[in-house]
C-alpha cells in the first residue's frame, strides 16, 4: 500500500504540474496561431494556471485541478458540458463568490485522492472548503442576490464534490443538493440567457438533476421537460438530443413499477417504452460519424497486458475521446433501463407476441451489456493498481500501430474511474438477463477500479 504522505506527493507533483503548465502554454500559443473559429472558450497564454505553483495547498490544488481536469485536451471541450465553461467563469468571479470555495473543495478533494489520502477522512482539507462553499451560497440566496452563472456553477461543483467523496468512499453518490438545484434552475430560467456559456451551464444543471433522478429512480421535475425548447438559439447536439429522450426514460422508470398492477396499465406503459426504445435506436443512427467506435481484436491493436488486465471478449472498442465513450455508454444504459421496463410490463401481458418481445428485450440487454464491457479497456488500459497521475507506462488498445494520444493518458487517469463506475453499475441489478459469467466479470472490473483509485470506505482510527 503506498504511503499516504501529502507533503511527499505535493513535492513530487509540483514538478509534474509545472511541466504540464509549460505544455499547456505551448499548446495555447499554437491554438492561438491557428485562430480557430467557433470555439466556446479561447484560452490565451495569460489565462492558463499560474506558471509558478503557489506554496499553499489551496492554490496548488486549484492549479492541479484546472491543468489536469479542465484545460487538458481542449479538442474535447464541447463534450465536457459545464466543465468546459468553468475556467472563464471562475476567473471572473468575485473573491466573495461561492464558486471559489466550491472549486477549492473539488480541487482539494481530487488532490488528496491522488496523494493517496481519502477525502472522506476527518482530516480532509477539502471538507472545510466545502463547508465554506455551502455557507457562501446560503448567504447569497438569503440576500436575494441574482442567480447568475457562477451561482449555478457553485451548485454543480458542490454536487461534483459529493460525487468525488462518494466514489473515493466506495459508496453510491449522495445527492444532498437536489432540492436546491431545482429551485436555482427555476429562478435562473426566468432570466435572459444571453450566451452559449450560460446555456451550457443551465444544461449542465439539468444534466445533474437528470443523472441523480436516473440513479435514484425518482421523477424529473415537470419544469425540466421540454425546457430546451423554451431556450432561444440552443444548439441541438447529439448530447442534448439524447438527454431529451433520457428525461422521459427517467420519468417512465420512476412511474412504471408502482402503477403496473393490471394488463391495461402495463400495456400503456409498454407502448411508451417501445416508443422510447425506437427513439433511442434512431438517435444512434444520427450521431456524428467520428463518434462511432472502432472495434479492434488483434494483438497489434490490443497489447497482451490489456488482455490480461480485463478483456471480456476477443475485442474491444476505441473512441475519439473518453467523454464520447461515456456518452455512448450512457446510451447503452438507457436502452437497458427501457428493456427492464419492457420485461416488467410483459409479465402482466398474456399474448402470443409477448414471448417474442421478451426474447428481443433480453437480446438487447445482452448487446448493450457487451458494448459496455467492450469499452472497459479503452478506459482502463492495462492498469491494475494505483499509479501516479502523470504515469505514461500504462498501455491502451490502439488502432494498429498508432500511438496512444497523450491526451488520452490524462483524461483516462482523470475521469475513467468515475465514468466507468457510474455506467457498469447498470449491469449489477439481480435478475438482469446476462450470459453466464458476465455479471462476475463486471463485478471484478468494479473491484479493479477501486484498486486503481484506492476507493475504499474510510474507517475512523
Amino acid at each position: 500500500m503506498p504511503q499516504s504522505q501529502f507533503d511527499v506527493a505535493w513535492r513530487d507533483q509540483t514538478t509534474v504540474a509545472g511541466n504540464a503548465v509549460q505544455r499547456r502554454v505551448k499548446a495555447t500559443e499554437a491554438e492561438r496561431e491557428k485562430n480557430t473559429k467557433g470555439e466556446l472558450v479561447k484560452f490565451q497564454p495569460d489565462d492558463v494556471v499560474p506558471r509558478v505553483i503557489p506554496q499553499d495547498h489551496e492554490n496548488y490544488a486549484v492549479s492541479f485541478f484546472f491543468d489536469s481536469y479542465i484545460l487538458s485536451d481542449k479538442g474535447s471541450t464541447r463534450q465536457r458540458g459545464f466543465l468546459g465553461c468553468l475556467y472563464p467563469i471562475w476567473r471572473q468571479a468575485s473573491p466573495t463568490s461561492p464558486l471559489r470555495p466550491a472549486v477549492s473543495a473539488v480541487a482539494t478533494a481530487l488532490l488528496e485522492a491522488w496523494s493517496w489520502l481519502n477525502p472522506n477522512s476527518p482530516q480532509s482539507l477539502a471538507r472545510a472548503h466545502y463547508g465554506k462553499g455551502i455557507e457562501a451560497l446560503r448567504r447569497h440566496l438569503q440576500n436575494n442576490e441574482t442567480i447568475d452563472d457562477d451561482i449555478l456553477l457553485t451548485n454543480l461543483m458542490l454536487d461534483m464534490y459529493n460525487g468525488i467523496v462518494s466514489f473515493c468512499g466506495a459508496r453510491p453518490q449522495e445527492c444532498p443538493h437536489m432540492g436546491g438545484s431545482k429551485a436555482l434552475i427555476e429562478q435562473r430560467r426566468k432570466l435572459p440567457v444571453r450566451s452559449e456559456i450560460s446555456q451550457k451551464i443551465l444544461l449542465g444543471t439539468r444534466t445533474m438533476v437528470l443523472g441523480n433522478a436516473m440513479r435514484s429512480r425518482e421523477p424529473v421535475p415537470p419544469e425540466l421537460l421540454g425546457w430546451t425548447s423554451k431556450m432561444k438559439n440552443i444548439p441541438q447536439t447529439a448530447t442534448t438530443e439524447l438527454e431529451e429522450i433520457d428525461l422521459e426514460v427517467a420519468n417512465l422508470q420512476a412511474s412504471a413499477q408502482p402503477h403496473m398492477t393490471d394488463e391495461k396499465t402495463a400495456s400503456a406503459i409498454l407502448a411508451k417504452a417501445n416508443e422510447l426504445d425506437e427513439r433511442l435506436v434512431a438517435w444512434l443512427t444520427s450521431i456524428p460519424e467520428d463518434w462511432v467506435p472502432t472495434f479492434v481484436w488483434n494483438t497489434e491493436s490490443i497489447p497482451q497486458s490489456v488482455w490480461d488486465a480485463g478483456l471480456y471478449q476477443a475485442h474491444c472498442t476505441i473512441h475519439k475521446s473518453i467523454f464520447i465513450a461515456s456518452i455512448l455508454n450512457g446510451y447503452y444504459c438507457s436502452r437497458i433501463k427501457v428493456q427492464r421496463i419492457l420485461l416488467a410490463c410483459l409479465q402482466h401481458i398474456n399474448s402470443e407476441a409477448s414471448g417474442v418481445a421478451r426474447t428481443n428485450a433480453c437480446n438487447v440487454v445482452q448487446d448493450m451489456a457487451d458494448a459496455l464491457c467492450a469499452s472497459v479497456p479503452y478506459f482502463l488500459g492495462d492498469r491494475v493498481k494505483v499509479l501516479r497521475f502523470d504515469d505514461r507506462t500504462p498501455q491502451y488498445p490502439r488502432i494498429g500501430s498508432e500511438a496512444t494520444p497523450r491526451e488520452h493518458y490524462d483524461t483516462a487517469a482523470a475521469y475513467a474511474g468515475i465514468f466507468l463506475t457510474q455506467k457498469l453499475s447498470e449491469l449489477l441489478p439481480p435478475g438482469l438477463p446476462l450470459r453466464a459469467g458476465q455479471w462476475a466479470w463486471v463485478l471484478g472490473q468494479m473491484q479493479r477500479v477501486k484498486r486503481i483509485y484506492l476507493a475504499t470506505p474510510h474507517v475512523a482510527t
